[in-house]
């Protein structure tokens, strides 16, 4: 008596295993960020949004405003005093340039665009346009018209 063996194509099986390889090496990783945190926050007659950039100097940090997009660039150079300092046994600070890009949700008044650091984190105030900003609409009470009855 005879057995057949299925036999399935090698193609298929080092596909299933590749994708099983990226799956298991995607687990628990995440990207490294290319920039830094921030928030975005909105009340009625503005934008704020703030930024952790802890390291960077203030001198240093480029905001740009084009085209309803908050750009920011700054830059933390590499210390270089390990010599002086002693070796290194753990260095997670990042140092080089960051960069974020994002766009607003709403209409922006670009002359009025002011930012300030405080204690490592950026602060940039964007006001609205006015005609964009929310307007209380007064209601004004009309006295009722008299009703003039018609007699015969």
């Amino acid at each position: 008596m005879a057995y057949m063996i299925r036999r399935t194509p090698y193609w298929r099986n080092q596909f299933a295993l590749d994708r099983a390889m990226n799956r298991f090496f995607e687990m628990d990783s995440e990207p490294l960020p290319s920039g830094f945190p921030l928030d975005v926050i909105e009340n009625d007659q503005e934008y704020v949004v703030k930024a952790s950039v802890a390291g960077f100097d203030p001198e240093k940090i480029e905001i740009t405003y084009d085209d309803n997009t908050l750009s920011i660039k700054g830059e933390i150079e590499e210390e270089n005093k390990e010599a002086a300092e002693g070796k290194y046994h753990i260095r997670e600070r990042s140092y080089g340039s960051f960069y974020r890009s994002i766009s607003m949700p709403g209409v922006i008044d670009p002359e009025g665009i002011t930012a300030e650091t405080e204690n490592g984190i950026l602060v940039v105030h964007m006001p609205k346009k006015p005609e964009t900003q929310p307007r209380k609409i007064a209601v004004a009470a009309r006295e009722p018209k008299k009703v003039v009855e018609h007699k015969e």
